[in-house]
């Protein structure tokens, strides 16, 4: 069994101001990811608790990386 680390809940996520996660293959010759909303999830339940459940549709590999998708940041004039 694979070890994951724990990371964020989705309502911890909800508060810094992002509601899409990147979801990215563990392995990482696939390559392969996705952007989901992540409205579905519950707030107490954390990004590392749904990884091992991913099956990548490209490679058939079992498990994902979730990250939060964060807004991009404007540097330069304001």
């Amino acid at each position: 069994m694979t070890a994951y680390p724990q990371k964020i809940t989705f309502g911890e996520m909800r508060e810094i101001g992002t509601r899409d996660v990147l979801v990215y293959c563990r392995d990482p010759k696939c390559g392969h990811r996705m952007t989901f909303n992540a409205d579905c999830w519950p707030d107490d339940m954390r990004l590392s608790d749904i990884e091992p459940d991913f099956v990548c549709v490209a490679c058939g590999k079992r498990g994902a990386d979730l990250r939060p998708k964060f807004s991009q940041a404007h540097i330069g004039a304001g």
